[in-house]
């Protein structure tokens, strides 16, 4: 209990800080974040950053919506309890108005006397008076085996909005799953990237831009792609947002079919486009 009071004090602190500065304060509360989890613990950290409608997208768990229900998961994962797991942000983005911004970067996962395993993690955030806190966060690479808590269910999440301000980001990710399943992933990927827009290849390189993101996707065996948003959020202005959603990868071979979720970071262009600028996912039952 201690611990998450003072989690919750270092965030409101940080957010109070360089307010005349968003993005500043932005990379703060990230770091802080970063820092907490690495020195109590996931439940501790990077819960006591999630606001009590955030989403939270666990490997191997199906979508959790709100602080406390993902913190009571976190706290139930006994093999968290042998990892030190921390972040470092590469990139972060503010919204026009200052209520949205955006964190991604590469995580590090160690484990005594086991080489230090890297990932990756995509935050989104939501900015009020008393400063930056987590409304998305996936990290793709903690590959523990996930225990439910005794009586333990995810939340149910709520209708999807259709509020006016984050429509147009639902109605992109429905377009581009759309023009994935009518042509294929590579082809839907490039379309719909910004121009600076990064993925995570399965390797551990960023891929950026969409020539790269579409080579990257392209020569492995032919996939069919299917997915929908469940959520949605983002500024005030629209002029940046997120989706989460579910994802079904069926290889065309008849080969396992995979089960993913996703968190995705759109950004409204100056043409008046909405295009994704990052995406990341795991698994879900």
């Amino acid at each position: 209990m201690r611990q998450l009071a003072f989690a919750a004090l270092l965030f409101v602190t940080t957010g109070l800080q360089a307010q005349e500065d968003p993005h500043a304060a932005l990379l703060a509360a990230d770091r802080a974040a970063a820092e907490a989890s690495s020195r109590c613990g996931l439940a501790c950290g990077l819960g006591g950053a999630l606001t009590a409608d955030a989403f939270y997208l666990h490997n191997g768990a199906p979508i959790i919506r709100g602080g406390e229900a993902a913190r009571a998961f976190l706290m139930a994962q006994p093999s968290l309890a042998t990892l030190r797991i921390q972040w470092q942000a590469l990139d972060a983005e503010v919204s026009s108005d200052g209520t949205f911004g955006v964190t991604w970067g590469v995580t590090t996962i160690g484990i005594r006397g086991a080489p230090v395993r890297l990932a990756r993690y995509v935050s989104a955030w939501r900015r009020d008076p008393s400063g930056w806190h987590l409304a998305a966060h996936v990290q793709t690479g903690l590959g523990s085996p996930v225990t439910l808590p005794a009586g333990w269910t995810a939340p149910p999440l709520p209708a999807l909005t259709t509020n006016s301000t984050v429509a147009g980001y639902v109605e992109a990710d429905r377009a581009f799953a759309t023009l994935a399943a009518a042509t294929d992933a590579a082809t839907a990927f490039q379309e719909f990237a910004a121009t600076d827009a990064v993925t995570f290849s399965g390797t551990g390189e960023l891929v950026r831009g969409p020539a790269a993101i579409r080579a990257n996707l392209e020569g492995g065996p032919p996939m069919a792609w299917q997915w929908g948003p469940v959520a949605a959020g983002g500024s005030l202005d629209g002029s940046l947002g997120f989706t989460v959603g579910e994802a079904t990868i069926a290889p065309k071979s008849g080969e396992e079919v995979f089960r993913s979720k996703y968190l995705t970071i759109w950004r409204r262009e100056p043409d008046g486009k909405i295009r994704f600028i990052t995406d990341a996912g795991n698994a879900r039952p």
